[in-house]
């Protein structure tokens, strides 16, 4: 099974596969069969108010060894949990996640300290992006529980606001960050490595070219600016 995302989209999902091994079963005519699987998927935190409707898009694919794909196809049933009220959110302990979606647990967007940005912010201005990832950074040291979205999304949103401060990460001068806060997320892993395979002779001359830094901030801030929105539906930069 795998769960497929987005092509191309820096968020939130997830790419993973798992291998299964159906029972088999010697029929009649003596050809084997393979026994069906049932897999249930679930999904923990909350989903920000603003992406809620009812039809959330997910896609999952099957396959077989190719040796196998001539002689049997895959067919996938998909049931509701809605078909399933014995088994709904009751028998579910929400304990575990900080955001129960029954509980009425959804994020306040008030909490969101660094939110809205001043409006005098420039995001060609290394200084304001700098502040910024200090802000961030001080929201994120605030969390008792750093498994949930709003500390992932807050945990990328900090590297974006980082790098923008910082563009020669990993090579040349940057500032320090607490290091609570990992070195994790598809931006700044794809950052880095794309960093340290950079030849030594073009990081130098490319990476403290004035305007490699301002179309790299130009690019973060859009960037920026999308990651936002996940939790953020409201106007980026305040206008008072």
């Amino acid at each position: 099974m795998q769960e497929t995302p987005d092509n191309g989209a820096l968020s939130f999902s997830d790419f993973s596969t798992s291998i299964l091994y159906p029972d088999t079963l010697q029929a009649e005519s003596e050809d084997i069969l393979l026994q069906p699987l049932s897999v249930s998927v679930w999904f923990s935190g909350a989903v920000p108010r603003h992406l809620t409707h009812p039809n959330i898009p997910i896609k999952i694919s099957v396959s077989l060894n190719e040796e196998y794909q001539l002689f049997t196809v895959p067919v996938i049933e998909v049931e509701s949990q809605h078909s399933r009220e014995s088994y709904h959110f009751n028998n579910v302990s929400c304990g575990q996640y900080e955001h129960c979606p029954m509980s009425g647990g959804e994020s306040d967007d008030a909490s969101i300290t660094f939110l809205p940005l001043p409006s005098t912010f420039d995001h060609m201005d290394p200084d304001h992006w700098a502040r910024l990832s200090g802000t961030i950074q001080s929201w994120l040291l605030t969390f008792t529980d750093t498994v949930t979205p709003e500390w992932t999304w807050g945990q990328d949103a900090f590297w974006y606001a980082f790098v923008a401060a910082n563009p020669d990460f990993p090579n040349g001068k940057w500032a320090f960050w607490d290091l609570c806060i990992p070195l994790e997320g598809q931006f700044i892993e794809e950052w880095v490595e794309c960093s340290i395979n950079l030849p030594v002779e073009d990081a130098d001359e490319e990476l403290t070219t004035p305007l490699m830094h301002s179309d790299t901030r130009d690019l973060i801030w859009g960037e920026f600016s999308r990651h936002i929105a996940l939790f953020y539906p409201y106007r980026l930069i305040s206008t008072t």
